[in-house]
């Protein structure tokens, strides 16, 4: 469900639109009437149907409602994933699906995709039902409005989607590059969380996605001052290329690079992911 009606009302009025020609189609007016006024909720899907109608994107909304800051990620949740803190970080994922549940509010999710998808990595337990991984990939899936939220909850779920599904969603978000090239907080999510996407194929043996996602990245043009992705682009191939024939050399050349970039942390965390890869990948064979 999505409140924050009088919000609504406030914008669909600057604009001089009236609520008739706002829910046409959508909703009656009397549902419209009542959630401005803040005595129902509506699903999310109707509330993106009647931003739309008034030309308001979802980000646009969350700045004007303050949503972002409701949903913001608190600061001992934060320090519970650097410090992978399990017990703090399985409260919060249970406490928050829960309220999730109850609410079916979309935008409750983002927080609690980033901290299921960090108990994954360090436990190796989803605590998302099948429902919930149904639901998420379905909304990404047909999702036509890359917001700057949209695109930061695919970017917490890599290892939580399926492969196929990811994948799928995965390549929407890289045909659709242009509805967020011009915004700079939206492209670092954007090629970090596809970054992470292609990490993610790997750990699950899936290189042909992980090559092909890989290969579309690649296509992108970038801004100057977003080359050091170029490296980590690099990177990535060079993984793939370590899953497929055991040559660990052209990889940890990478580093070096980066850290000469000035990109010290990014390195490390590449660095952790490609331990993980080895681990992963020296196991099985």
């Amino acid at each position: 469900m999505f409140k924050y009606g009088s919000v609504y009302e406030k914008l669909r009025k600057e604009q001089e639109i009236t609520q008739t020609e706002a829910c046409k189609e959508i909703c009656s007016i009397s549902k419209l009437s009542r959630w401005e006024n803040n005595q129902v909720e509506v699903e999310f899907s109707t509330a993106i149907a009647l931003l739309k109608r008034i030309n308001i994107t979802l980000d646009e909304f969350t700045e004007r409602a303050n949503i972002e800051a409701e949903f913001e990620l608190p600061d001992e949740i934060v320090t519970a994933i650097k410090d992978e803190d399990v017990p703090v970080l399985r409260k919060y994922a249970q406490d928050h699906l829960a309220k999730y549940h109850a609410s079916k509010n979309i935008l409750e999710l983002k927080n609690i995709m980033l901290v299921c998808n960090q108990l994954l990595l360090i436990e190796g337990k989803n605590y998302l039902t099948t429902a919930d991984i149904q639901r998420i990939g379905s909304y990404l899936l047909h999702n036509t409005v890359w917001s700057k939220y949209n695109i930061t909850l695919f970017a917490n779920s890599p290892f939580l989607l399926n492969s196929e599904i990811g994948f799928k969603i995965a390549m929407r978000i890289v045909h659709n590059f242009d509805q967020v090239s011009d915004l700079t907080d939206n492209l670092t999510i954007f090629m970090g969380g596809l970054s992470d996407t292609v990490i993610a194929f790997i750990f699950k043996k899936k290189l042909d996605y992980a090559q092909q996602l890989l290969d579309e990245l690649r296509k992108i043009e970038l801004p100057p001052h977003f080359m050091f992705f170029d490296l980590t682009l690099t990177f990535l191939q060079r993984g793939i290329d370590y899953c497929q024939t055991g040559n660990e050399q052209p990889v940890l050349a990478i580093f070096n690079n980066l850290i000469q970039l000035n990109c010290s942390r990014h390195a490390q965390k590449l660095l952790e992911a490609f331990k993980d890869v080895k681990q992963i990948w020296e196991d099985n064979e």
